[in-house]
């Protein structure tokens, strides 16, 4: 065991592999039929993450958490408001083809509230922080480390959404390609924060009422939580559309976040001290 702890700390990137492809596997293969399951699973894969995270970078990243998470909230003001609409449509969409509302939704809205942020977390500690710290210990004297960060951790949070698919036609490719854009996008918004105070707590918790604004109407039905995120071919066109917008749509606040947060990044810093 001591060994592979060591060939781990050695060679941040084996462990930075080790840590996604577990969890996809762990989320693909493990039932979870209900939202308590599922909040469970994450709450584990979250201690997981942070076990293996701490082979790369220590204690330096956890000791982190709490720090500056007003400051990443307030931030993230941009990203809620834009996730708001959305969540308002999901309510509408759900209220009008719902025959009957769940008599114990405000339980459900709890639990789903707590599954979203440790989602939200478990995503951060996976594709931002474990990621970013792996590259950055490996490559940290490279000119372009942080873009090629920005570039892997956003294309391999925004694939593993579509992790498992059976990709079969030209519509079902470009479906993947916009919610791997589209998911790509939110990430570095995160990321950004993420580098400015290393707060992968916060991070986390941005990500994960985001997508419960996004998703909340789920719990007033019985309705499958499961998002499926390629369509039939007869309902492609608009996928890809929807896609399309969210790309531009999330533009908006990775612009408000890169003006506010990104341009206050001492990078030679991080590479330094980080």
């Amino acid at each position: 065991m001591k060994k592979f702890v060591d060939l781990l700390k050695k060679y941040p990137l084996l462990n930075c592999f080790i840590a996604i492809f577990f969890s996809m596997v762990a989320i693909k293969s493990i039932p979870t039929e209900t939202y308590v399951q599922m909040c469970i699973l994450r709450m584990l894969l979250c201690g997981t993450l942070f076990f293996l995270l701490s082979f790369i970078s220590g204690d330096k990243t956890i000791n982190s958490c709490g720090n500056s998470t007003g400051y990443v909230i307030k931030v993230a003001a941009a990203i809620w408001l834009l996730a708001l609409p959305l969540g308002l449509l999901g309510l509408v969409a759900k209220l009008a083809e719902a025959e009957t509302i769940r008599p114990d939704w405000p339980y459900q809205i709890f639990t789903i509230f707590l599954l979203f942020v440790f989602v939200g977390l478990f995503e951060e500690l996976a594709f931002r922080a474990i990621i970013n710290d792996a590259l950055l210990y490996r490559f940290r004297d490279k000119k372009n480390v942080f873009l090629w960060i920005a570039i892997v951790s956003s294309l391999v949070f925004g694939a593993a959404h579509i992790f498992g698919y059976v990709l079969m036609t030209p519509l079902d490719w470009v479906q993947a390609l916009g919610k791997t854009l589209s998911a790509g996008v939110f990430g570095l918004c995160t990321l950004i924060l993420y580098w400015h105070t290393r707060n992968v707590w916060a991070c986390g918790l941005v990500h994960g009422i985001y997508d419960f604004i996004v998703g909340f109407s789920t719990a007033l039905t019985d309705s499958s939580m499961s998002a499926s995120y390629v369509v039939p071919e007869e309902h492609a066109v608009l996928a890809i559309i929807v896609y399309a917008v969210s790309v531009l749509v999330m533009l908006i606040p990775l612009g408000i976040i890169w003006k506010k947060v990104g341009k206050k990044i001492d990078f030679d810093e991080i590479r330094r001290t980080w």
